[in-house]
């Protein structure tokens, strides 16, 4: 039964006694302004907490649900839980026939993928040099994840994928509360072709961004990109959906604590990002920004229930990484279930342009 406005969520009394404050602060001209962690109630919804439905959106809800159940593709629980279909419904408006396409083909395409069963092991001589790792959390409670390009250590597009995903389905293990979205923080600085990975990893990078986790992007922060993923930005920015052109920011210029950069992301992710993000640690191919890999992965074998083994530092393990690579035989994109890319997609964020992913 739907009242008003309802989610169907882990809290769902929560959550409608949440909705109920909220239409009555607008009845009395209240809750339109910004609140005291600087994002108004709509911008609370748009960059960080789940999403609560009208009534008429909890029917399409409802439908979805129960035509899911009927073709048999609810078999994997935590994935077809109501609040993700919640997510599927809002990243189509809400339309019933292009909801259902985009969630039946996300099932099954984890059923071949299988991230919910990925495990630190499995993924680790990817994470050598950090170049994606999840942070921490920003003010919000919201994870972030960071990338950069120019840490790659592999050629391997299968691997490359399954460890993305990986980040994708650990950064959803943090989350908690009402906390329903990430921060992506790109750093491009060093953008390379060399390092950038192939176009074909770029384009399932960004089907798994777009339709496999949609409505999982609260901010995007693209760490001062070359001129020409501006350019091509600028030509793609009227196809893009308003929504998530709100969720991305080309990130430029000064970024000392008087500048209006920190000014902006420290309204957005809070006083700490500099730390947080590692702006101003040491860099170089072999170990990205912020990133100590002992330290970091121990913390990710425990949030998985993994015995800790003893770790490799960056340098020694990126070494016989890439010694390894180079005696390898490249893969298929079938390989380990993970599915090449179909059809056309824009460019991946490491790739020749930014991804929007909604």
């Amino acid at each position: 039964k739907y009242t008003k406005h309802t989610m169907l969520a882990a809290e769902p009394q929560q959550t409608q006694a949440k909705a109920k404050q909220r239409d009555e602060a607008k009845k009395k001209g209240e809750g339109e302004g910004e609140k005291e962690n600087g994002m108004s109630e709509e911008d609370m919804q748009l960059h960080v907490e789940k999403f609560i439905m009208t009534e008429e959106q909890g029917k399409v809800h409802l439908q979805l649900k129960q035509e899911l159940k009927k073709n048999g593709l609810v078999d994997v629980p935590s994935f077809c839980s109501d609040e993700e279909i919640t997510r599927f419904c809002k990243a189509r408006n809400f339309d019933f026939k292009k909801a259902y396409k985009m969630m039946s083909e996300a099932v099954e395409w984890r059923r071949k993928a299988k991230p919910q069963n990925l495990m630190p092991k499995m993924v680790e001589d990817q994470s050598i040099t950090g170049k994606t790792y999840v942070a921490g959390k920003d003010k919000f409670g919201r994870p972030v994840v960071v990338m950069d390009s120019s840490c790659e250590n592999s050629t391997d597009h299968n691997k490359k994928i399954e460890f993305l995903l990986f980040n994708l389905e650990y950064a959803k293990k943090l989350m908690e509360g009402n906390v329903d979205k990430w921060v992506l923080w790109i750093y491009l600085d060093n953008f390379s072709f060399w390092s950038a990975p192939p176009m074909k990893t770029g384009m399932e990078t960004n089907r798994c961004l777009m339709l496999r986790y949609p409505e999982r992007m609260g901010h995007c922060f693209l760490y001062k990109p070359p001129t020409l993923f501006g350019m091509v930005w600028k030509m793609a920015s009227p196809l893009i959906d308003p929504r998530t052109k709100k969720k991305i920011h080309f990130m430029h210029g000064n970024f000392d604590q008087a500048s209006q950069n920190h000014q902006k992301l420290a309204k957005l992710m809070g006083e700490n990002w500099r730390d947080l993000v590692g702006l101003d640690a040491e860099h170089s191919k072999t170990k990205a920004r912020g990133y100590e890999h002992k330290t970091y992965w121990k913390q990710v074998q425990k949030a998985f229930g993994e015995e800790a083994e003893d770790t490799k530092d960056n340098d020694t393990a990126a070494s016989e990484n890439n010694k390894e690579e180079v005696n390898k035989t490249p893969q298929t994109a079938t390989q380990n279930g993970i599915p090449a890319p179909q059809g056309a997609a824009p460019p991946a964020p490491t790739a020749a342009a930014p991804a929007a992913p909604k």
